[in-house]
């Protein structure tokens, strides 16, 4: 018998749209069907759309910056989270230079997590790595991860890895199958425009320039095309960046991820009395810039988005207002991610869109293979939206430690009301419920990307 049957909701796979039923047993979906199947428990989910759980692929829970720590923990992240529809998220192991450092951080960042609600994984990072390449790509796959998140810029903090490591890191990724991903702006320009004196959150987009993110992106992506390498870059903010990759032709070779603040504010917001509020590198950017970026996922050059959410309180903002040096960089977005894009256009087929960019996308790029989908199998990770609500965003009714959102005051249609992680409720008609559930690490292996078939991924596992 079937443990949960989700009963009349129209299901959007990040392809097409259908009214089905979803059966669930042991934490996988049994059963696809029209058909009115046995089960111990049913879920009206009449008007509702069903979509598999998001993923988000850039989180920092509980990151610490010496004086800061950011607002949320595994705990609290993962509920606020789940209100958004996510079920399964990838945050970073500390920053690793040795290789005798690398077990101490893995598990580390596993104790921290054990209080997760939902599932989770990991990227490795690195700092000026003293690491051979190959070494560091058995040894992170040995951990079950396939990704190395790599800085091109904070040579001043000595996070930064030059071009001769990245060069043969990725001229190896694609024979030990794993993600080189990047943090992309141009050291150099960044240094330069720093050097002189105290500067405000006002000067932020001067201090970190579109063109320091474009010449550090295509850089990279000029190199993974040279090298036949995997290049991932994260949270880019640069629509002119963005524009002059496609140019490169290198949609074999390079995935870009954007963040909703890329796509929804700007940099007007610089210029208010509270712009300490909204410190986040890269920077927010012009309309414009913000307007090739939504024409980039439109077109699907963009092929994921995260969050890269790092909220902090509004008093560790403000205390730095007349000291950005010191400020701690980053807002939060993991409960507001989806229903942002979802009111720029609210049509179904920018629902299919938005799941390819938040779950099926996602877990192809990454190599989650259970997750990311509706079918037989898979697991019963999926998120059930009311497209009928309105409501305002404000701090008051969400769900994460910190004590401020961007957001504050947008009017939105459209919300998660239930959500499901391995088949149990984490959230059940707008309320939290899933205090004695507790998310798994999610071990991935080699991944190789496919990019010159159109035809879905797990599709084509399917038919193999």
């Amino acid at each position: 018998m079937n443990d949960l049957g989700i009963i009349g909701g129209k299901i959007f796979d990040g392809f097409k749209s259908y009214k089905a039923n979803i059966y669930i047993r042991d934490g996988r979906i049994t059963a696809i069907t029209s058909d009115d199947l046995e089960t111990r428990e049913k879920y009206s989910a009449v008007g509702m759309y069903i979509m598999p759980g998001l993923i988000d692929p850039h989180v920092h829970f509980a990151l610490s910056l010496g004086k800061y720590r950011s607002a949320d923990d595994f705990e609290s992240g993962s509920i606020s989270a789940s209100f958004g529809g996510i079920t399964t998220y990838i945050d970073f192991l500390d920053p690793v230079t040795h290789e005798n450092e690398i077990d101490e951080k893995f598990l580390k960042r596993l104790e921290e997590a054990k209080n997760s609600h939902i599932d989770y994984t990991f990227h490795m990072t690195i700092a000026h790595p003293d690491i051979d390449p190959v070494t560091l790509a058995k040894r992170t796959l040995s951990l079950g991860i396939n990704s190395i998140k790599t800085f091109t810029t904070y040579s001043t903090s000595n996070r930064m890895t030059g071009n001769g490591y990245i060069l043969d890191l990725l001229a190896i990724t694609k024979k030990y199958g794993i993600i080189e991903t990047f943090h992309a702006e141009d050291d150099a320009m960044i240094l330069y425009r720093s050097k002189n004196g105290k500067h405000l959150p006002k000067d932020l987009p001067f201090l970190h320039p579109s063109e320091s993110e474009g010449a550090a992106a295509m850089s990279i992506a000029t190199i993974a095309k040279l090298t036949d390498g995997q290049a991932y870059i994260v949270h880019n903010s640069s629509g002119l960046s963005v524009k002059m990759i496609e140019k490169l032709n290198a949609s074999e070779n390079v995935r870009l991820e954007t963040c909703p603040q890329y796509l929804v504010l700007n940099d007007a917001l610089y210029e208010k009395d509270d712009a300490y509020l909204y410190t986040l590198v890269p920077p927010l950017r012009s309309r414009l810039e913000s307007s090739y970026l939504y024409e980039a996922v439109e077109k699907g050059s963009i092929s994921t988005v995260g969050t890269d959410h790092c909220p902090f309180k509004k008093e560790e903002k403000f205390e730095n207002r007349l000291n950005y040096d010191s400020m701690p960089n980053g807002i939060g977005g993991v409960e507001t991610s989806f229903v942002l894009l979802y009111n720029k256009n609210r049509s179904e087929k920018n629902v299919n869109d938005l799941v390819k960019l938040q779950s099926v996308n996602v877990a192809e790029t990454f190599g989650l293979k259970n997750k990311g989908k509706i079918v037989i199998g898979a697991d019963a990770d999926i998120a059930i939206f009311d497209p009928s609500i309105q409501w305002t965003i404000g701090i008051s009714n969400l769900h994460t430690k910190a004590d401020y959102t961007p957001y504050e005051g947008k009017n939105v249609t459209g919300k998660f009301v239930s959500v499901i992680s391995r088949g149990r409720f984490v959230v059940k008609d707008g309320q939290f419920v899933g205090k004695r559930l507790r998310g798994k690490f999610v071990r991935r292996g080699k991944v190789f990307w496919h990019t010159r078939s159109g035809m879905p991924w797990f599709i084509r596992e399917m038919n193999s």
